[in-house]
């Protein structure tokens, strides 16, 4: 039987999804919150080196994720904090990556269970919202995603800042302790 992880295509794509956001993070240079993420951790980020940001890319589960549309109070967990301040509206190059992920994300979704939990967390909630819609919804949905776009455990105290921190370190052992650690709240997130 074949490994599929982690030297397959599912893995590249992860850390070009994960190379893309960072990017997408990277660019914008307002001042507050964006996609959750406050502007100290996006200054540091921007000045981390090709090389660094590439490390923390490849982090092995995704690093981008949307806010769940809920109508009510949902149970929230260390890292489901309240967000920072509202973000600006997304720029073209948002709404192309969100619906890029939107799409990858509802076709591994219909292919592949254990992955989509990877990405989303074992929750039923997203992956049901994702593998039981048909295309027309599909695109409905993709019309307003990148509002929701946010990075994973963006209300985490912590991760963000360590990930950083991390990546602008020579200690590859933090660095991978704190990536599986991305995977770890990934594997017990309730959403």
């Amino acid at each position: 039987m074949q490994r599929n992880w982690p030297h397959t295509q599912v893995c590249r794509e992860i850390q070009e999804f994960n190379r893309a956001f960072l990017d997408l993070v990277a660019a914008d240079q307002g001042p507050g919150a964006l996609f959750g993420l406050d502007a100290p951790v996006r200054q540091r980020l921007r000045l981390l080196s090709p090389p660094q940001l590439q490390a923390i890319a490849a982090t092995p589960c995704l690093l981008a994720a949307f806010a769940p549309l809920t109508s009510g109070p949902t149970p929230r967990v260390v890292a489901d904090a309240p967000l920072p301040a509202l973000t600006p509206a997304p720029t073209d190059a948002a709404r192309l990556f969100a619906a890029a992920l939107l799409v990858w994300l509802w076709h591994t979704a219909h292919r592949d269970r254990l992955l989509t939990a990877l990405c989303l967390g074992p929750g039923q909630q997203g992956m049901e919202s994702l593998s039981g819609p048909g295309f027309l919804e599909l695109q409905r949905t993709a019309a307003g995603a990148a509002g929701r776009l946010e990075a994973r455990f963006c209300r985490h105290p912590r991760i963000w800042p360590d990930l950083v921190r991390a990546a602008g370190d020579a200690d590859g052992e933090v660095l991978t302790a704190t990536r599986l650690s991305m995977v770890q709240l990934t594997l017990i997130s309730r959403r």
